[in-house]
């Protein structure tokens, strides 16, 4: 009996495991390729290798199979060698994960000083922005003495951000042969200053030489605390003394421009070198114009022999329009780099200042080079030719078959599940890159595909992208026209208005969520949604409600509504205060009227600025859909009125 009972309890021992292997796999089995994508991915974020392999060998077969190698690959990376990138890409060459392999690649080559390998491998590769690898190549033409090489490495030592490995083995070689001096080093805090990166002046600041070394106290000071910094007097005879000034002059100009220019002119020339003296009016003229004190106009011309960078220039041409100073506005201009120079913002103002000077003709020309865009100044300068802007006909209508051989496409097919599965950052970089290359038809293609997948925003940037043949209702889609069009109406906004700033707030996304938590088609800000619900009576309204399309619509319209009759009812001035708040616009204004193009181009937030000139435009083209007719940007442009003295804020959000 004892002996049956022992067999029986060592028959169990031996079972179990192979009952738990069993139902493992049978619970294996029933997972889902998608679920085990998503099983995966987890597990590379986290660094578990053995769920990984199991969760990879799950997929197989898959549409997204290839990102289970690419984890896999990356999971391996300080292990590898060239064999195991060249597997890899003998796979899935083609794809924008290839590309992302053969920066990785790049960046271990680079690490290896496999320069020969480096170069092949670098020639393969369609996207070269990564910083990193921009560097890593400049080190290897440094390496071999070219002199465009050494050009092109201080050019990126003076990117204003925290540098990656391969940069600072780029900046080392150049101290090493004495291509990077004392002054390029202080260009670079100087620049890093205005960028307010702390940090990374520290680092910077480990290459000075032993002569010149900052005192790390003093710098904190004069970086945090610079108003007691510079009233606490310092000696300025040396030059990291001087640069400490410069820096702490900055700083305050950032909160305090006037009392930084006071400063200034109270300290006078004799400390500083004539170059030194000009930066420090320059970077206080450039805080003063993004706050739009009208002095900046007169302290960037104290810094008239300097050259200056693209953004200071933008800002001293901005000073200069809401001055009404036309050669500082010219002067800014031809100091641009010669690419900035090229858009269509400069080149229209350029053409404005030309014609203020009475040379019809040549402003003419300059209007007619870019007249034929539809964008801001595209539409602005082509109002100056008394032309309206008119759309071109439909140049492509794709075929059912068009459409399915874009579905059939393997980067889009991806692209595709991806969004399935929610992850639009990865399915954008998917569709992106598949598209790249594309001809119009096929652009068109692609874009009547993700209209019918329901992927509104995927359908307008690709339309967007055709150069001779053009769908603008593809490019300017209209959903929801049944729930958008009656609300505006009832409201007494204009339609076309209305669709210009959801087509740029959403990208009609009706689950569109901001990184500050803005939601939903017209991107209500929590506290925003919740004032505007309880100011036109929903009463059980919570914000779980806000991505509802008539919650959400109804939020949206009615606060822009608000911010209209605030705010003059000006479209570029409501438009300013939808993205920004209504308080900043009415700030943004001048003590006189503006024209509406000189107050939307000197708003002081990137932003902010782009949004109001794509809304406008947007409009333009809107209407131009909606009626069928040929429509103006200066119908929706009139003049600023001025701020006045007695305006009283409100407690619109």
């Amino acid at each position: 009996m004892m002996q049956t009972r022992s067999r029986a309890l060592l028959l169990l021992v031996f079972l179990l495991p192979c009952l738990a292997l069993a139902s493992a796999g049978k619970k294996a089995a029933s997972v889902s390729p998608e679920e085990a994508f998503m099983n995966a991915r987890e597990a590379f974020r986290v660094g578990n290798r053995e769920r990984l392999a199991q969760s990879v060998e799950q997929m197989r077969g898959h549409v997204l199979e290839m990102y289970g190698d690419y984890w896999q690959l990356l999971a391996r990376r300080n292990d590898l060698d060239d064999a195991d990138y060249q597997a890899f890409l003998a796979r899935h060459d083609g794809s924008v994960l290839a590309e992302r392999t053969r920066v990785e690649w790049l960046r271990q080559l680079g690490k290896r000083r496999a320069w020969e390998r480096f170069a092949e491998v670098r020639a393969r590769v369609a996207f070269t922005e990564d910083l990193e690898v921009l560097c890593l190549a400049a080190l290897a033409r440094v390496m071999r003495n070219e002199e465009e090489g050494f050009a092109e490495a201080q050019a990126l030592w003076l990117t204003p951000r925290e540098l990656p490995e391969g940069c600072t083995a780029m900046a080392e070689r150049l101290m090493q042969v004495n291509r990077l001096l004392d002054r390029h080093v202080w260009e670079r805090i100087r620049q890093l200053g205005d960028a307010g990166l702390i940090g990374a002046i520290r680092r910077t600041a480990e290459y000075l030489p032993d002569g010149q070394a900052l005192d790390r106290n003093q710098l904190e000071s004069a970086f945090n605390q610079p108003a007691a910094w510079l009233k606490r007097g310092t000696d300025l005879r040396t030059r990291p003394q001087r640069e400490l000034a410069l820096l702490a002059a900055g700083r305050l100009a950032k909160t305090d421009p006037r009392e930084a220019a006071d400063w200034w002119k109270k300290i006078g020339r004799k400390p500083f070198t004539e170059t030194e003296h000009q930066w420090g009016w320059a970077q206080i003229a450039y805080q003063a114009a993004r706050r739009h004190i009208p002095e900046a106009e007169g302290w960037f011309q104290e810094a008239a022999d300097i050259q200056l960078s693209d953004e200071y220039l933008q800002w001293m041409a901005r000073a200069g329009l809401r001055a009404g100073n036309w050669a500082l506005v010219m002067r800014a201009i031809k100091d641009m780099s010669a690419p900035l120079r090229r858009e269509s913002t400069w080149v229209y103002w350029q053409a404005r200042a030309i014609k203020a000077q009475g040379r019809a003709d040549e402003a003419r020309a300059l209007f007619e080079s870019v007249a034929g865009e539809f964008s801001f100044y595209g539409q602005l300068a082509a109002a100056e030719l008394n032309r309206q802007t008119v759309l071109p006909p439909v140049g492509y209508t794709p075929s059912r078959e068009d459409i399915a051989s874009a579905s059939r496409l393997p980067g889009l097919q991806r692209a595709l599940a991806l969004y399935r599965l929610g992850l639009r950052p990865e399915a954008n970089r998917e569709w992106i890159f598949t598209i790249r290359g594309m001809d119009d038809r096929q652009l068109l293609s692609a874009a009547q595909l993700a209209k019918e997948q329901d992927l509104p925003d995927r359908a307008i940037n690709t339309a967007d992208k055709t150069g001779q043949l053009h769908d603008f209702s593809l490019r300017y889609l209209s959903p929801y026209i049944e729930q958008v069009r009656p609300q505006a109406k009832s409201l007494g906004l204009d339609d076309a208005w209305v669709y210009g700033l959801m087509r740029q707030e959403s990208r009609f996304i009706t689950t569109a969520k901001s990184v500050v938590g803005a939601s939903g088609l017209m991107q209500l800000m929590p506290a925003t949604a919740k004032w505007v619900a309880k100011k036109i009576g929903i009463a059980d309204y919570n914000h779980g409600r806000v991505n509802d399309l008539e919650t959400n619509v109804a939020l949206g319209t009615n606060y822009l509504k608000i911010v209209l009759d605030e705010l003059h009812s000006h479209q570029a001035l409501a438009s300013a205060a939808y993205n920004a708040g209504p308080g900043r616009p009415r700030r943004w204004r001048d003590v006189r009227p503006m024209e509406a193009a000189v107050f939307a181009e000197s708003i002081p937030f990137n932003e902010t600025r782009d949004y109001v000139k794509k809304v406008i435009s947007n409009a333009v083209i809107y209407q131009a859909l909606f009626t069928g007719k040929p429509a103006s940007i200066r119908d929706r442009l009139p003049p600023v009125p001025p701020r006045r003295p007695d305006e009283r804020a409100t407690d619109t959000p």
